[in-house]
């Protein structure tokens, strides 16, 4: 499969119970287009400071050509150290990382630290491809996150792409308030980020919301 085409969407609302939106997201509007793609979500550290400045710095990363996936994690960890260095009042923030590049072969690269999440449905099956990095027994306590330390254990997975498939990535104010079962039938509907958002805040939730959609057509 070469350059096959893809159809995105994207959304990321902060959510009734939120003063400011902590989560990022990479690209930042809906589009389509050709491989190579890449993408990601970005959750800010709640209950740190400037978390929107941890998860606005990774997002930005994923602007650069970068030799491979997990090498974004990597380059945006080095910055948000370098912010808190160069910020006093930035010492301390964090973000998850769930990145992912689509290459001309249609292969799904995955790179990962932290407890967003990216799923893929193909042949009707909702598939996690991410293992969420949370203490046991705490769901909001990371085990790690891009500006905790030097040296991160990278999550790296690669999955095979059809015509026909769809990718979420979400933060975890999308996961937790909507169960895999809904999720799988409405992206089996071809629902949009935007309009899954929209569902998620008529449930109240108490965190941020960012999804992405991404349609192998």
């Amino acid at each position: 499969m070469n350059n096959f085409k893809l159809v995105w969407s994207v959304k990321s609302e902060c959510g009734p119970k939120r003063k400011k939106n902590e989560d990022s997201v990479y690209p930042n509007k809906s589009g389509s287009g050709k491989t190579p793609f890449k993408a990601g979500v970005f959750d800010g550290m709640g209950g740190h400071k400037k978390g929107e400045v941890a998860s606005s710095i990774a997002a930005s990363v994923m602007k650069l050509e970068l030799e491979n996936i997990e090498d974004y994690v990597t380059k945006a960890n080095e910055e948000i150290i370098i912010s808190q260095n160069n910020n006093a009042d930035s010492e301390g923030m964090g973000t998850t990382m769930t990145a992912v590049e689509i290459d001309n072969d249609g292969v799904l690269n995955i790179a990962h630290v932290g407890d967003s999440r990216c799923y893929v449905l193909s042949n009707r099956q909702l598939i996690q491809l991410t293992d969420d990095e949370n203490v046991p027994g705490f769901q909001n306590v990371l085990l790690q996150a891009l500006g905790t330390t030097k040296k991160l254990d990278v999550q790296r997975k690669d999955f095979k792409l059809s015509k026909g498939c769809v990718v979420l990535l979400c933060t975890d104010g999308l996961y937790n308030e909507f169960g895999e079962e809904y999720l799988k039938k409405k992206l089996l509907e071809g629902i949009s980020a935007d309009t899954l958002i929209s569902e998620v805040l008529l449930q109240q939730p108490k965190d941020n919301v960012t999804a992405i959609i991404i349609n192998v057509v």
